[in-house]
This record gives structure tokens, C-alpha cells and sequence, in this order.
């Protein structure tokens, strides 16, 4: 299985999304089995796109596809998804009088604010 897929095809579609970011399709020329399974494997993995409207990318263009570097496959959520992440599971274990999760939210990210702001020094 390979954890690249390079192929020509053409930009479908693009929905917005609620928090900012966009869902783009593409629709590619025929594919066999065994791409097929190479695309599934990477389902819900992180990466980078490159779209050129044009025939084909350049011999140069590939060559700087593949050094491109990244720390997504260590970490592929941000750190305010992580801090969301740990809440919510925080929430599921005690709600600690907030059945709402928005509110539980709230109150926690309030929490950390307020303990960050001990830190700072006193402004005049």
C-alpha cells in the first residue's frame, strides 16, 4: 500500500464548512482494485493537496511534493482541538452540573483563562 496518491483529475466541488475550512472534491479517471485500496487505506489521514489546472505537474513539481514535511502524522489535531477533545471526555466522566456540554465548555476554558491570567503581571 502506498501512502501517496498522485493522480490527474478535476476540481468537483467545494462545500464551506462551519468552522472555516472547506470539503473539496475531485473526480479522477478510472481506477483499478489496488488503487482503490490505496485510497481507502488513507481515509481520515492527514496530508498535503496540490492541485495544478494544468496537464501534468512538472518532473520539479513532483520532486518537491515528495520533500515536503510534515508533523501531521504525529499530531494531527491542533492544540485548542486537543484542549476541546480532553473537555468533552472530561464532560462524558462528570459534567460536574453542566448536562450541556457548550456550558461544561464554557465553564472549563473560563477555569484555564482565569488560572493563565495569574501568571501575567499586573497592568496599570
Amino acid at each position: 500500500m502506498s501512502n501517496k496518491l498522485l493522480t490527474s483529475g478535476q476540481l468537483s466541488s467545494y462545500r464551506p464548512r462551519r468552522d472555516k475550512s472547506l470539503s473539496i472534491t475531485f473526480i479522477t479517471g478510472e481506477k483499478s482494485p489496488g488503487e482503490v485500496m490505496d485510497i481507502h487505506s488513507m481515509l481520515d489521514d492527514f496530508g498535503y493537496l496540490c492541485f495544478k489546472s494544468e496537464e501534468k505537474l512538472t518532473k520539479e513539481e513532483i520532486e518537491q511534493l515528495d520533500k515536503l514535511d510534515t508533523d501531521l502524522y504525529d499530531n494531527p489535531k491542533t492544540q485548542s482541538q486537543r484542549i476541546r477533545g480532553v473537555i468533552f471526555r472530561r464532560h462524558e466522566n462528570d459534567d460536574e452540573g453542566y448536562p450541556e456540554f457548550k456550558n461544561f465548555y464554557k465553564y472549563k476554558t473560563d477555569q484555564i483563562i482565569e488560572y493563565l491570567k495569574k501568571g501575567l503581571p499586573d497592568r496599570e
